[in-house]
């Protein structure tokens, strides 16, 4: 895809303007960004919606054929994750691609393992 096809891809998916103006570059970044946080510990006071929006980045990225733009960041999120074997978002698609829909990140903590453990782990 050309980054104009990206932009009227990402546009017709009904994304945000400065997402589908900023095209690929854009998605990279708020997937860099959002692999750093992982890292650093995802925000303790974020809901799982959250989370799951900021896996969408990512379905976007694989969407628009964009996925060897992210392979290192890729390598570091799946280093980040644990109980893999569960796939919590887009569960109804048979897929297996997309290891961003499994586990969820080991230094989860606060108000997010709550809801990692409400959603994910289906636990009260």
């Amino acid at each position: 895809m050309t980054e104009d096809q990206i932009r009227e891809y990402l546009k017709g998916r009904g994304c945000p303007e400065a997402v589908w103006r900023g095209g690929s570059e854009r998605l990279v970044r708020n997937w860099e960004h959002f692999v750093t946080e992982i890292e650093n510990g995802y925000c303790p006071n974020c809901l799982i919606q959250e989370y799951w929006n900021d896996l969408d980045t990512r379905e976007l990225i694989h969407d628009i054929g964009c996925d060897d733009k992210v392979a290192d960041l890729d390598k570091r999120f799946a280093a980040m994750l644990t109980a893999t074997d569960i796939k919590h978002w887009c569960e109804d698609r048979n897929s297996d691609y997309d290891f961003w829909n499994y586990g969820y990140p080991k230094n989860a903590a606060g108000y997010f393992y709550d809801d990692i453990k409400r959603y994910i782990l289906r636990q009260s």
